[in-house]
């Protein structure tokens, strides 16, 4: 048997970040930063993953990650009625953790006692920790390889479901749009109780190359206890969880306005509604203030930005999206903050064969 070789992407929230979470909507985009998987079978019944990334591997048996997968559950489970964030924290504390995990989700959710020995390497052009989805495309990605090698229907409604699964043990209680986006692609409406829809991926070119990001740094926080922030606001009063779903509400007036400006290419309307959706965010509690200062003077130089993902209170927050019309002012205004603009093809393909 030959290496199987799959790719997933990243991706980016134009708007509706946290408020997914809660049963909102938002809009996501795939992005052309992928992650590739490579799986070769062994001769023995060993599984040794390896990370280009980190530079690091582990060589470790079926047993050892069955152990690890049901430990990471319990501890899940555990976190789901108390809210320890720190207990979330640690069942992916090692680098590889989290891909033993996905490797013993997908076993349990086929029942599989045993699988054959195999090699497992991870190399991946999505930014870990910043927003981008790096961990929804790395769990889509193994989902994806590991069917082809244990023989299973690769049916991507299947293997999106395995890995929100996995994407529970890494951030708590996700809205599943990281993994749905990167699994099918493109340029999609996602709300939780309805799942995916997909959107135009033919956004007008005048358009899509107002579109910049520039990655601030890997937030303290995880989007774990991001996530965890916000619900803690939630149940600590009546008074509270009433002005948070006032924000939610309004967040999806905007995501819902978001698409008819995107598509009659109205500048001001997607600069006003990034702004205002921005402000939401930072009412949460979820941008620190060294970012809103980038943000502001974003903002005073004629564009919007806010950040994608879960964000951070204390300095970096991972990636800013940036809309602006005129590059050479931006240019000039984030060389000030020793920042470089870099421009991403959104709506690709989302899980692949290579």
């Amino acid at each position: 048997m030959s290496g199987i070789k799959i790719s997933a992407p990243g991706k980016l929230h134009l708007l509706g970040e946290h408020a997914v979470v809660y049963n909102k909507p938002a809009i996501l985009a795939a992005v052309d930063k992928r992650c590739f998987i490579e799986i070769t079978p062994r001769k023995d019944n060993k599984i040794k993953i390896t990370s280009k990334n980190y530079k690091s591997l582990i060589l470790c048996r079926i047993g050892e990650v069955k152990d690890k997968f049901e430990k990471a559950q319990k501890d899940w489970e555990t976190y789901n009625k108390s809210n320890d964030t720190l207990l979330l924290k640690s069942i992916t504390k090692g680098f590889l953790d989290y891909s033993q995990i996905i490797i013993g989700q997908f076993l349990n959710f086929y029942k599989l006692k045993s699988i054959r020995g195999f090699d497992l390497s991870i190399d991946s052009q999505v930014p870990i920790g910043c927003g981008m989805g790096s961990s929804g495309a790395l769990a889509v990605s193994i989902i994806g390889a590991l069917s082809l090698f244990a023989g299973k229907k690769f049916d991507k409604k299947i293997i999106n479901e395995i890995a929100f699964l996995c994407e529970q043990k890494k951030h708590g209680n996700p809205s599943g749009g990281d993994n749905s986006t990167s699994c099918f692609g493109g340029l999609v409406w996602f709300k939780k109780d309805e799942g995916l829809r997909p959107l135009d991926a033919d956004l007008p070119k005048e358009v899509v190359r107002n579109f910049y990001i520039i990655n601030t740094g890997t937030p303290s926080e995880t989007t774990g206890e991001m996530v965890s922030l916000v619900r803690n606001q939630i149940l600590k009063s009546k008074n509270q969880k009433e002005r948070i779903e006032k924000i939610f509400n309004e967040q999806e007036l905007l995501v819902r306005s978001l698409i008819p400006a995107l598509e009659q290419s109205s500048h001001e309307d997607i600069i006003r509604i990034i702004r205002d959706g921005e402000k939401n965010l930072e009412k949460l509690g979820v941008v620190s203030s060294f970012v809103q200062k980038i943000i502001r003077d974003v903002e005073k130089s004629g564009g919007a930005a806010k950040i994608c993902g879960g964000g951070g209170k204390t300095k970096s927050t991972g990636i800013i999206l940036i809309y602006h019309t005129d590059l050479r002012t931006l240019r000039k205004m984030l060389k000030s903050h020793q920042f470089v603009a870099a421009q991403l093809t959104l709506g690709v393909e989302g899980l692949r064969k290579e």
